[in-house]
């Protein structure tokens, strides 16, 4: 169910009196909400946009089937006739089926300068649509959930954002806590630079090789006749390793169908490692190149020769950095010494295999800071936590 469909005020006036709140009902409100980032980030150099036909679909419930499945509102702020703000707010059937919390979301909460008074109405007015719809608690950034992108970045705005992970500015965490928010979680992004030729450090190598001496653990790459029955296989692993994190909501069989179609025409058989262990499908490793750095300078753009631009990049030239968006071992192996020799061997197997097409630099992201397989893995490999992005919540 559309929530723009439900009894909600058409406009609130904030608090000041000079910015006004609008759920989005229109096609030209949705324009308006898609184009607000590209407005406010632009002259931001450590931005990069990301491509305006993906985030159109994000937004669209006939593309992004766990949004079909949400009550949402896109709002807008304005001041005066001009956009200067916009946030989203959601009730997520899923996350309340797995927590039961009375627990909504809000996301998408971007302004086209520092502007406190914005953020103040916006975050009132989604504050208001979930508390008529019986939630008593909010939480976010989520665009649109916890499985995509997430979190503000409160650490980190000297380098550029990877693929599917958000930007923004130093003044939303301030504005934040003056409404009230306060930390729920961190998210941590780590980045390991490899250099020209590979070498994985010490420690890794003699995982490694205790990998390789144990005939029970062995690796796979993706089968690419089979893409569509390896990629639900790891997505159960993932929803398996998962299930006991904070905010977990597990991957639908449509949103995993669609992510393989979405995935196909990026991922190389090398780029996702199926760990084993005694025969049985146990972890895996995926790496994506960052789409980010080879569609710099199109505005999110793919026409008129953005499409040339990007398949030349990603099928001649290839990407320079990659990011660790999905990692899992499942949880019966989880802190078991077999368990980390397998992801060890996962994790090199797409290291190396990346490294050889040409990547040096990696990026794992994102980790909870609660996460300490993750955690202790990533310091095996001596990777710099780079960037930190916060979830926010507020008792409604």
């Amino acid at each position: 169910m559309s929530a723009t469909a439900l009894a909600t005020p058409p406009a609130v006036q904030a608090a000041g009196g000079d910015v006004t709140i609008e759920v989005v009902t229109t096609p030209a409100g949705r324009r308006a909400f898609l184009d607000l980032p590209y407005r406010a980030y632009r002259d931001l150099p450590t931005w990069r946009a990301p491509l305006r036909l993906e985030r159109s679909a994000q937004i669209s419930p006939k593309h992004n089937p766990a949004l079909a499945r949400m009550d949402h509102a896109l709002m807008l702020a304005r001041r005066g006739p001009e956009v200067v703000g916009r946030i989203s707010a959601m009730v997520n059937p899923a996350h309340l089926a797995v927590h039961g919390d009375a627990t909504g979301q809000f996301g998408f909460l971007d302004t086209l300068g520092p502007d406190p008074a914005a953020v103040a109405a916006l975050t009132a007015a989604a504050e208001d649509w979930l508390r008529a719809r019986g939630m008593a608690r909010i939480t976010g950034p989520f665009n649109f959930s916890v499985n995509e992108e997430c979190g503000l970045l409160v650490e980190g705005f000297d380098s550029p954002p990877m693929l599917m992970m958000p930007h923004g500015r130093p003044d939303y965490a301030a504005a934040l806590d003056g409404c009230g928010y306060a930390k729920a979680i961190d998210l941590y992004a780590f980045l390991h630079d490899f250099g020209e030729t590979y070498s994985a450090p010490e420690k890794v190598q003699k995982w490694k090789a205790a990998f390789l001496r144990d005939p029970a653990l062995s690796v796979r790459p993706l089968d690419m006749k089979n893409f569509t029955a390896d990629i639900t296989l790891v997505m159960d692993i993932f929803n398996d390793a998962w299930s006991q994190n904070w905010g977990f909501v597990p991957f639908s069989a449509d949103q995993i169908s669609t992510m393989a179609q979405e995935l196909k025409p990026l991922i190389r058989a090398d780029a996702l490692w199926i760990a084993m262990i005694r025969g049985e499908p146990a972890g895996f490793t995926l790496l994506l190149p960052d789409l980010n750095e080879l569609t710099q300078g199109l505005d999110g753009r793919l026409l008129p020769f953005g499409w040339a631009r990007l398949l030349w990049g990603l099928k001649v030239r290839g990407a320079r950095r990659a990011r660790l968006p999905l990692a899992g071992l499942r949880r019966k192996f989880h802190k078991t010494r077999q368990g980390m020799l397998a992801m060890t061997g996962s994790c090199e197997s797409a290291f190396a295999a990346q490294h050889a097409r040409g990547i040096r630099q990696i990026e794992a992201s994102w980790i909870l800071e609660t996460n300490r397989d993750l955690l202790n893995l990533v310091a095996l490999y001596d990777m710099p936590r780079y960037k930190t992005y916060r979830i926010f919540e507020k008792a409604l």
